[in-house]
């Protein structure tokens, strides 16, 4: 009893900090809706299943990382999905062209990169608004996507590149261990370097930012180009599963990273949120996910559900603040 009440006051007195209050609440609804999904489904408390859980929170959790760090400088990127999606469809038609898989996977890397400082160029450089460069090259490279695959699905990969899907380590998808290595460094960059100091900073007031030597527009380019390598390397992992990339790749991406830090408490305005309430975010969203298509909910109904998801968030954090 003692040991239950030492935890609970432990609790009480990290939801007494700032910022942490939504962290505790968001591990709560996470319990909560999981046990939901439990007793509903049997099949969702398994071992096949929380490996397929695994890969899917990995792949989200890859890109919403650097996009926390993005919307906390007071910018968006709605290009995930799309750059995702040309990532995909790239390595997979240099795949079936015989290149070696290392090559043809640092190439999409590079691809992403390229494509993610063109997103850093227009806002960092140009100064235009994040939210609508990058919403430009979103609908610019789902165009792209289509011409690539030419209206079909690009099939027939090498059985060595989708095989390493099936790698373990520690009995965990390898996907899974490289998103919380990414994680990890994100956690140790934002909390105890000044570059996340920085970071927090230009966010919460970006025009004095501009004048004080805080380097907004170097770091703005960072994140950008890194989000989009970043993207690239979710979408190999992501390639290695479904065997096949086609125009609409990752087209939710979009939607369920931007929801995953919503209610992970990272503010759109920029300035607050940190990368515990990222995790849970995505966490939440990829369970919701999963869980829902077990219970065989349609994409169409499940889409009503995150925009529900998203609405709230926005008003939970405008009465906070």
């Amino acid at each position: 009893m003692g040991a239950v009440n030492s935890i609970v006051t432990g609790i009480k007195n990290y939801s007494k900090k700032d910022g942490n209050k939504n962290i505790v609440l968001l591990a709560v609804y996470l319990i909560i809706q999981t046990s939901v999904f439990a007793m509903l489904t049997p099949f969702f408390i398994t071992a096949a299943n929380f490996q397929n859980l695994m890969r899917q929170t990995a792949e989200l959790g890859m890109v919403t990382i650097p996009l926390a760090i993005i919307l906390m400088t007071g910018n968006i990127d709605l290009s995930i999905g799309s750059v995702m999606g040309v990532c995909a469809i790239s390595l997979a038609r240099l795949l079936k062209t015989g290149m070696n898989i290392w090559l043809a996977v640092l190439i999409t890397i590079l691809i992403g990169a390229a494509i993610g400082s063109l997103n850093g160029f227009l806002v960092a450089r140009m100064h235009l608004a994040g939210i609508v460069a990058t919403l430009g090259t979103q609908v610019m490279l789902r165009g792209v996507c289509n011409i690539l695959t030419g209206g079909r699905p690009v099939s027939g990969l090498p059985q060595q590149f989708l095989s390493c899907a099936n790698i373990r380590i520690l009995g965990m998808p390898v996907s899974f261990i490289f998103m919380v290595v990414i994680f990890m460094i994100a956690i140790f960059i934002m909390q105890k370097t000044s570059f996340g100091i920085r970071v927090h900073a230009i966010g919460y007031n970006p025009k004095t930012s501009v004048y004080s030597g805080l380097g907004s527009d170097k770091i703005k380019f960072i994140m950008f180009t890194l989000s989009g390598a970043v993207a690239a390397i979710a979408a190999a992992f992501m390639l290695m599963r479904f065997a096949s990339a086609e125009s609409k790749f990752a087209s939710g991406y979009d939607t369920d990273t931007l929801t995953s830090l919503l209610i992970g408490g990272i503010s759109i305005a920029g300035g607050s949120g940190n990368m515990i309430g990222a995790l849970l975010g995505f966490i939440t969203i990829a369970t919701l996910r999963n869980g829902l298509n077990h219970l065989g909910v349609s994409a169409i109904f499940q889409t009503v559900i995150l925009g529900v998801l998203i609405i709230v968030s926005a008003v939970n954090f405008k009465k906070k603040n």
